[in-house]
């Protein structure tokens, strides 16, 4: 019915990275809501999706507890909550609804996003078997692609690059549509040094799905190889991108935010990281709330949301280099020295853009 229609919509805008899918779902879900106003758990759920998916992690759990009131049951309703609780950085609450999602459906779903709770947890090894018994359940390729993907992740934000390359490569033959797998295999070649393979697959990459997140990183990579220009009209595009998000409801607040201040647009980086913490309290959003304050020159504050980033113990390149350059900034030489090193040997590749600056601050603290 209506129901599934307005899931399906919202499932749509994921896979294609098109927010134009977004009032079509509400219009479905309202109408369903409509012919059935009382009891309606499936829209409930829905609705639960449909403000998750536009970053209004609040109300996402508003729905979905109203739904699991309704049914206690439904697997997915579990993992939409689970994963609003996290985003609004009540890492407790998300990890039990967790567990009883676990105990009603064990499968790709719950066991995938298992391993988000181990990882940002900073606890890898379980991380990865949690991912491995997804894989093992995944029957569908589309769902062996999805978890291949994210060992893939696991393995780079490790700075495994071939371990990561294999397992992207891996999901690629199983389903070439995998934009993400893509830009997977695209970094670790920027990674590698194979520059011209880097440039064409994120091209490929950014025609097929132009995300914030693919765009700014294939912006980085031509800003750290001096193309300039062509880096803009990339950046041209994230604004452009960044404008239809708003537009049909989406906050894109995060990658905005770390985007300006990578470019020392530290207004409008800050405007954006504020934002986001109003409507989320992840160590994600800590961690672009701590860079946007430092590129304000705010070090004394950005700290403070620095300590709040690495409260669950993630293993994190780009949270030590943005702790570190803050660091820096307030002269405590030991501890940024530590932390800049911490970042390049989680991950010597974080970023294209920033590993250079890290390796700079490097030197700059060794002759204090």
């Amino acid at each position: 019915g209506w129901a599934s229609l307005g899931t399906a919509y919202v499932q749509q805008a994921a896979i294609t990275g098109d927010p134009t899918y977004y009032p079509k779902a509400r219009g479905a879900l309202a109408r369903s809501m409509q012919i059935k106003p009382e009891r309606n758990a499936a829209a409930l759920t829905g609705m639960a999706a449909l403000s998750a998916a536009q970053h209004d992690f609040p109300r996402a759990v508003e729905h979905a507890r109203a739904s699991q009131r309704i049914n206690p049951y439904s697997a997915s309703n579990q993992g939409i909550l689970s994963d609003a609780l996290e985003q609004l950085g009540r890492y407790d609450e998300a990890r039990d609804e967790l567990q009883r999602m676990l105990n009603l459906q064990p499968g790709v779903p719950s066991f995938t996003r298992a391993s988000y709770a181990f990882e940002v947890r900073g606890q890898l090894r379980p991380a990865q078997m949690a991912l491995k018994r997804a894989l093992d359940l995944a029957s569908r390729p589309s769902d062996q692609a999805y978890c291949l993907y994210y060992l893939g992740e696991l393995a780079w934000n490790a700075g495994q690059l071939d371990r990561a390359d294999r397992y992207y490569a891996r999901g690629l033959r199983l389903d070439p549509s995998y934009t993400s797998l893509l830009a997977g295999r695209a970094k670790v070649a920027a990674a590698r040094g194979q520059v011209q393979t880097a440039v064409q697959r994120y091209d490929e990459v950014v025609r097929r799905l132009p995300t914030p997140t693919f765009l700014i990183e294939y912006a980085d990579l031509l800003r750290s190889l001096g193309r300039d220009q062509a880096a803009e009209r990339q950046e041209a595009v994230v604004t452009a991108t960044q404008a239809l998000f708003e537009d049909q409801g989406v906050d894109v607040g995060a990658e905005i935010s770390l985007f300006e201040a990578d470019r020392g647009r530290a207004e409008a980086a800050l405007q954006a990281a504020r934002t986001t913490w109003e409507r989320q309290r992840s160590t994600e959003a800590a961690d672009t709330y701590a860079w946007a304050l430092h590129v304000s020159g705010r070090d004394e504050a950005a700290l403070d949301f620095a300590d709040k980033a690495a409260r669950l113990g993630t293993q994190s390149a780009l949270f030590a280099f943005h702790r570190g350059m803050i660091e820096k900034a307030l002269n405590r030489s030991a501890a940024a020295r530590a932390s800049l090193l911490r970042a390049l040997d989680i991950n010597p590749h974080f970023s294209p853009l920033l590993v250079p600056r890290a390796r700079t601050a490097l030197k700059q603290l060794s002759t204090r």
